[in-house]
């Protein structure tokens, strides 16, 4: 694991100690590598705000310094109440973890006074338009806004970023149960995937047609040697490298490299950009579209539950409401 954006080794250090903590508890790689990230975020944006002189480096920063840091990414980037709460958690347990090292450090995280909300109910802007939506797909579809050097790679990449937009925004898969799928998982043969119980209940989805013959053109585009092997527990999205313009390969496992859930939000976040829609649309805003269109067509709640990997129905509760009020 690197931390690349930071400057300071005593915080690169820190994070890197923290991360191998976690790793010691029994955390999942996955965990570690977004927490991890949240942490390098947090700390580029405080290095870049205010100069580090002291050797007391936790005491550089202010709780008003953390509150600046989420200002920006609730008012800025548009993160959603559930990311910024996720992220002050790994911000306290951070602290917790460095104050079991030195008492002397102080947490900043528990006088931090911001309004959060996980489960606050949905507005609007948690959903993504029928007009959005198309905006997206055509631009995706395209190479407009790319430079002659990004072209290229944009022609090997075009279908795989398709296949993960259509399983987000038409099946309901999460970024999680996403960057879990296996190549054992894929049945083109019938049409299906096996989604596996990575956030959610595991479950099989029917690809229409035409979205099963963009993913297997995206498998197909793949170079024979470092493609995904059919029937193994090979990544099905896979990373691309794009100084060298082809896909990453680990040694260590002889497999490709899968994508990350950072790698996916992060061509999320470009391709929204190069459609001019409003910032902060993710991951989230699809599946939450496909779960109110199913409402919207009048599926049962045992049936959406099912759609969607839920184990509970507490999950569907604020589209519930949500639904109920557009109805009004």
């Amino acid at each position: 694991m690197q931390i690349k954006r930071i400057k300071n080794e005593h915080i690169c250090d820190s994070i890197l100690q923290f991360a191998a903590y976690l790793t010691s508890k029994g955390r999942q790689n996955s965990t570690i590598k977004r927490y991890a990230y949240d942490l390098e975020d947090c700390f580029h944006y405080l290095e870049e705000k205010k100069k580090i002189t002291s050797h007391a480096i936790w005491d550089t920063f202010t709780t008003d310094d953390y509150r600046s840091y989420f200002s920006v990414l609730a008012n800025e980037r548009h993160y959603s109440d559930k990311t910024l709460h996720r992220i002050l958690v790994v911000l306290n347990q951070f602290f917790t973890f460095l104050r079991q090292q030195n008492v002397a450090i102080t947490n900043p995280i528990h006088t931090l006074s911001i309004t959060i909300r996980p489960d606050r109910n949905f507005t609007d802007d948690d959903f993504i338009t029928s007009t959005e939506e198309k905006e997206l797909i055509a631009t995706m579809h395209s190479f407009n806004g790319l430079s002659e050097k990004q072209i290229e790679p944009r022609k090997l990449l075009l279908h795989r970023n398709l296949s993960i937009v259509y399983l987000m925004l038409y099946y309901g898969v999460t970024l999680k149960e996403l960057v879990s799928i296996e190549m054992k998982d894929v049945h083109l043969e019938n049409n299906t995937i096996s989604i596996p119980a990575a956030s959610g209940k595991a479950r099989t989805i029917t690809l229409l047609d035409t979205h099963k013959k963009t993913l297997y053109t995206y498998i197909k585009k793949i170079p024979e040697a470092v493609r995904p092997k059919y029937h193994s527990t090979n990544p099905l999205f896979i990373a691309f490298d794009f100084n060298r313009g082809t896909y990453r390969w680990v040694y260590e496992n002889d497999a490709p490299k899968g994508l990350t859930e950072i790698s996916v939000q992060k061509m999320i976040r470009l391709e929204v950009k190069r459609a001019n829609l409003r910032k902060g649309i993710c991951a989230q805003h699809f599946r939450n579209t496909f779960i109110l269109h199913l409402l919207e067509q009048s599926y049962s709640e045992k049936e959406i539950m099912a759609k969607a990997g839920f184990k509970t129905k507490i999950s569907l509760r604020r589209f519930l409401h949500y639904a109920n009020k557009e109805k009004v």
